[in-house]
């Protein structure tokens, strides 16, 4: 009797982790078309990459150069709420 319910439970094992690797091989398709989408935006996406700054000083420069380029920044700098 032990025997049998050894083979049945390692039949359900095979069958576990036989789900499982077909739940990882789907994941990985998936993040590979993701990946793939990604890479034919174009090249804004890499533009961007290339403005990542050093340090955090320079995250607040760029943060306030960008406020100041932004047209409604005068006003806000004078009170008026943001919608």
């Amino acid at each position: 009797m032990n025997s049998y319910i050894s083979l049945l439970m390692a039949a359900e094992r095979a069958k576990d982790l036989q789900c499982d690797a077909i739940k990882e091989r789907y994941r990985r398709e998936a993040r590979q078309a993701r990946r793939a989408a990604r890479g034919r935006r174009g090249p804004g996406r890499a533009a961007h990459a290339s403005r990542v700054p050093e340090s955090y000083e320079d995250f607040l420069c760029q943060t306030a150069q960008s406020a100041m380029r932004e047209p409604a920044a005068a006003a806000r700098s004078r009170g008026q709420a943001v919608h």
